[in-house]
């Protein structure tokens, strides 16, 4: 047996235990296959074997690995676990490890608890979640934070008792929204405020009273179009292109990435969702599925981003059989990239640059900011966004200082 696998003799394990020695070596070679380190290699096996040594002496007579069974060793056996060799005791470690288990099997991975959410709460929060995806049509990042405001203000109100809908108050939400904003920015209060309109709207058509409720949610003053929008100057988004290491896979990656979002303006969530059947390298367009606003478009391919693109296709990304163009390059090795994906690299490189921006968001308004100044008409610059309304394009035609400096009228008192 290789080094990294813990012997069962070391964690006092009875004799019949061959079916569970091959899960052992079955869970090594499925983490060696997903490019794990020899560190985490015999850490997640030594977990995986405290796990099934509990279950043998329980007297289960065949391992049962489903997300059940390992919810009962984590919350029941761990706290109280006096077992000699048990490998790591750090929760979270112990929950990633069992997860990989978990995945292996074909089983759904666990999600991390929510501690004190009571189960009318979370029913109604699993509810509400529906009415959005399928009433309103939203996006799972958008659903998101809708359900995250929700939670809170539930949370918030009735704690561990029981629920009732009607002891929701104007002034309870009044409150809750003031509480929340002493930490939020401007923006996230919107944010906050439109969740739980949105929310009450759902009570209001599960047969709620909540009409008069509605108009109790603060709005709070945001003026959207009066700064212009944050967009990188040519001499920046030089600096920005430099920090990339295209030499290696993961400089060439992060590379093609930064191109999608700063030449064509796509978000996170439409790059980790690329696939290699979207890209018609013939006709030079890339098709996007999986956008915000739920339909499928296409836009148009420049020279480089198509070179960044062929250049990671070609001599950076690992030969793997899923169809997503961006993957991951560390353990699991192969598994498609994410939204965290996107972000850590844009976020890393913007430090090398030395530029003081942490988000992506400002690549997407690079790219519009460039189109506009370029003379793009401004309906075009909305479909290339992805905007339904062209009222959200607007607040770019701000920044066409030059063309704008051309209609400015004196300023009263001086020469024209």
């Amino acid at each position: 047996m290789s080094k990294h696998v813990p012997s069962w003799d070391s964690v006092n394990t009875p004799s019949n235990v061959d079916e569970r020695i091959a899960l052992i070596q079955e869970l090594h070679s499925y983490l060696v296959e997903r490019g794990y380190a020899n560190r985490t290699l015999y850490l997640y096996c030594s977990v995986a074997a405290h796990f099934l040594r509990w279950q043998h002496e329980a007297g289960s007579v065949r391992p049962r690995i489903d997300a059940p069974s390992v919810s009962h060793f984590l919350i029941e056996h761990v706290p109280a676990c006096r077992c000699p060799h048990p490998g790591s005791m750090d929760f979270k470690s112990m929950r990633a490890s069992l997860n990989q288990l978990l995945l292996m099997r074909g089983e759904n991975r666990l999600r991390p608890s929510m501690p004190l959410a009571s189960l009318a709460i979370e029913t109604a929060v699993a509810r509400f979640d529906g009415y959005l995806e399928q009433v309103c049509g939203l996006t799972a990042a958008t659903r998101w934070y809708h359900r995250r405001y929700a939670r809170a203000f539930l949370r918030e109100l009735y704690g561990d008792t029981p629920v009732d809908f009607c002891r929701i108050t104007a002034d309870a939400l009044l409150q809750f929204v003031n509480d929340q904003a002493r930490s939020l920015i401007p923006a996230s209060v919107g944010v906050l405020a439109y969740s739980l309109r949105t929310f009450l709207r759902f009570l209001q058509l599960q047969g709620h009273d909540s009409t008069n409720l509605i108009p109790a949610v603060p709005r709070p003053a945001t003026w959207s179009l009066a700064p212009l929008p944050p967009s990188l100057s040519t001499a920046e988004l030089k600096r920005f292109w430099y920090a990339f290491d295209r030499h290696t896979p993961v400089g060439r990656r992060d590379y093609a990435m930064a191109r999608c979002l700063a030449d064509l303006g796509l978000r996170c969530q439409e790059i980790a969702n690329l696939s290699l059947d979207d890209v018609d390298w013939r006709s030079a367009t890339i098709r996007l599925s999986g956008n915000k606003s739920r339909r499928e478009g296409q836009l148009p391919l420049p020279q480089l981003t198509g070179g960044a693109l062929a250049d990671y296709l070609r001599h950076g990304r690992p030969v793997v059989p899923t169809r997503a163009v961006f993957v991951l390059h560390r353990a699991p090795v192969g598994q498609s990239a994410t939204n965290t994906t996107v972000r850590g690299a844009i976020r890393r490189a913007y430090v090398r640059a030395g530029l003081p921006w942490s988000g992506t968001h400002i690549l997407r308004h690079t790219a519009a900011a460039r189109m506009v100044q370029g003379g793009v008409p401004l309906k075009e610059v909305a479909d290339v966004l992805g905007h339904r309304n062209i009222d959200t394009t607007l607040i770019y035609t701000k920044v066409n200082l030059p063309q704008l400096a051309r209609v400015a009228l004196p300023w009263p008192g001086r020469q024209p």
